[in-house]
């Protein structure tokens, strides 16, 4: 009974366009949005969808060289899931993370597709950390992490303040970020090959390949395969 009263007085809503799910519903998402959940016509290494009948995926450069297998999005970066991106990050809607990773896990069943052994969440600036009090991508990783059981390896830190890459161009965004993050924790003697770092949103991949640049200093990721999970991805 308690169940049912709070669903009236605090109805389940879709995470993306917000509208009031079904009581019996057992997902995050309605069904229109759970239609916008990344599958079919994807390019193996960027995650973005193009058309399998052209040579290669127009987004990547074909000729950059990258450690990355696969990057795993679930949705394209656009209005829409942009909003459910904020609200999860700046409105303290934690649950999201749950939903996300739901996703991730048991619609995708991406851990086991690709034999993920271990999870890396991006670093949230402190001030930021402490403003905003939860590092979203930490949250996102340990909830796969539960329901997966691949374990979290938080071993990346910030050491410096940055302005927001939202805020930045293409090109001010590899500076900004750059010396940023360093390894507080080395990882090189873990006996494990596939490693996803966990973020909540991939455009022009400039966080991630600092982290990637903090990983290589320290020669954690020698022999080992780097995937990325990420919520939104740009195009």
């Amino acid at each position: 009974m308690y169940a049912s009263f709070k669903q009236l007085i605090y109805p389940h809503k879709c995470m993306i366009c917000r509208e009031i799910l079904e009581k019996n519903s057992i997902g995050h998402l309605c069904d229109k949005c759970y239609s916008f959940v990344l599958r079919n016509n994807l390019c193996a290494r960027c995650g973005r969808p193009y058309n399998i009948g052209d040579q290669y995926c127009v987004y990547c450069n074909k000729d950059e060289e990258t450690v990355i297998e696969q990057i795993v999005p679930l949705f394209l970066y656009d209005e829409k899931f942009k909003k459910a991106v904020l609200r999860w990050k700046y409105s303290g809607l934690r649950k999201y993370a749950k939903g996300y990773a739901d996703l991730f896990a048991n619609d995708l069943c991406i851990i086991d597709k690709l034999n993920i052994e271990g999870l890396i969440p991006v670093p949230l600036a402190p001030r930021r950390a402490r403003k905003r009090g939860f590092n979203q991508a930490l949250d996102l990783t340990n909830e796969i992490s539960k329901l997966t059981g691949a374990p979290v390896y938080d071993v990346l830190k910030r050491v410096k303040e940055t302005k927001a890459q939202s805020q930045c161009n293409k090109k001010e965004r590899l500076v900004n970020i750059k010396g940023s993050i360093v390894m507080k924790t080395d990882i090189s003697a873990l006996d494990i090959k596939n490693i996803a770092i966990v973020d909540d949103i991939y455009t022009t991949g400039a966080t991630i390949k600092e982290c990637i640049g903090a990983l290589n200093r320290q020669n954690s990721i020698a022999g080992k395969k780097i995937y990325v999970l990420t919520v939104c991805i740009g195009i």
